[in-house]
This record gives structure tokens, sequence and C-alpha cells, in this order.
């Protein structure tokens, strides 16, 4: 017979944002046990009280905060914003890096403007400083291009070394945004930058939010 233990662990699991809530003890264990009674009693095949419930709450929290980590120790991450950009997704296609090549000959001598390039499986995406939109139009011509998107502005966070090896530094970033219903259009990363990217009017709220973020412990 499968345990109440058992069921609550995977609904918490299962449940956006609520594994980390129960790690922060932000959690309420009354009001969750009574939200949870229905669907285990559903999956259970028997009825459940809401005192057991509650308890496997309390017991899985300790389980869940070692899970997650420690809260982070040091500073707030480094930003950066830049605004004014645009977004190009093309179809993969054998002509496609060449035009890629040129574009990064041609901005040899802009070092301010704004490129990054990714290719994935089946398409390749451009996020690039506006004012290049006629260049970009120029060089890849021909390209099935599947979308455009404009009005987009990047947060840059500069993170330590460290973000590489901690489990979920990207999520707890990401977590904050969601909460403040921040919608992110695209996100890049190098070995200590992490680029979000969002629309213009969003952008002030989300610097706001990650301003005060601790996503990875400064170990450098």
């Amino acid at each position: 017979m499968r345990r109440i233990s058992e069921a609550v662990e995977e609904e918490v699991r299962r449940t956006a944002f609520l594994e980390g809530a129960l790690a922060d003890g932000l959690i309420n264990y009354s009001a969750l046990a009574r939200r949870l009674r229905p669907r285990l009693e559903r999956q259970l095949l028997r009825k459940v009280s809401v005192a057991a419930i509650g308890m496997a709450l309390r017991r899985l929290e300790p389980r869940v905060a070692r899970r997650t980590g420690p809260r982070p120790k040091g500073g707030a991450p480094e930003l950066t914003v830049r605004s004014n950009l645009m977004e190009f997704t093309f179809r993969n296609s054998p002509t496609l890096r060449a035009k890629q090549r040129r574009l990064l000959a041609r901005l040899a001598n802009r070092p301010d403007a704004f490129v990054t390039y990714t290719q994935g499986v089946s398409e390749a995406m451009l996020i690039v400083s506006a004012d290049l939109e006629r260049a970009v139009e120029e060089l890849f011509r021909g390209e099935a291009r599947v979308a455009t998107l404009r009005h987009l502005s990047a947060v840059i966070l500069r993170l330590s070394p460290a973000i590489v090896r901690t489990p979920g530094a990207y999520y707890r970033i990401l977590k904050q945004l969601a909460w403040e219903n921040i919608n992110i259009v695209d996100v890049v990363s190098t070995y200590t930058e992490f680029t979000i990217v969002l629309d213009d009017s969003q952008v002030g709220a989300a610097f706001a939010v990650l301003r005060e973020a601790r996503p990875v412990a400064d170990t450098t």
C-alpha cells in the first residue's frame, strides 16, 4: 500500500514553486494539507486526514531544504542592461553560418553592438541591436525566417564561476521573476554571464527583482 508521505512528496515536487516555498518555510501546513487532501484521497483510494498530511509536510521540509541547498551568501550579482534590441529566428540551412560570419565581420569595428547567436537542432536565433536590422535583413536574405521580435531589452547577470556546479542556481533566478509575473522572451548563457531577454515594458521590474537576487555564493 502506498504511503501518505510518498504521495505528499510527489505532489510537492510536481507543483510549480511549492518545493521552493516549503524549503523557505513559507508554507501554512494546515492550509496546504486541506488543499491537497482531495487529490491525495483520489490517488490513494482511501480517506486521509488533514493532520496526517500536515505531519507528512513537516517531515518533508528538512529534506526539501537539504535538496534545494542553503541560501546563497555574498552580494547581489553584477547587472548590466542593454535596450533597443531585436530577435530574429531562422530555420537552419547550409548557408546560415556563413551569413553569421559575414555579419560579425561587418561589426568588427562596432564593439558597442550587441550580438548573440544561438544555433539549435532546427532553428538559429540572433539577437542584435535594433540599428542592425537593415544589415540583418540584407545579409540573411533568402533564409527562412520563423519570427522577428522587436522592442526587447536584456538584463545581463555576471555570476561567480561556482554557478556551473550549483544545482538549481538558474532556477532560483527564474523563480523570482516568475513570482513577479515577469515574462521571459529568451535566455542566453556563457560561463559566468546569464542574459535574460524581456519586453521593454518589463525590464525595469526585472532589474528591480534581480538586483536583490543572490543566486549563487561568490567562491572566487
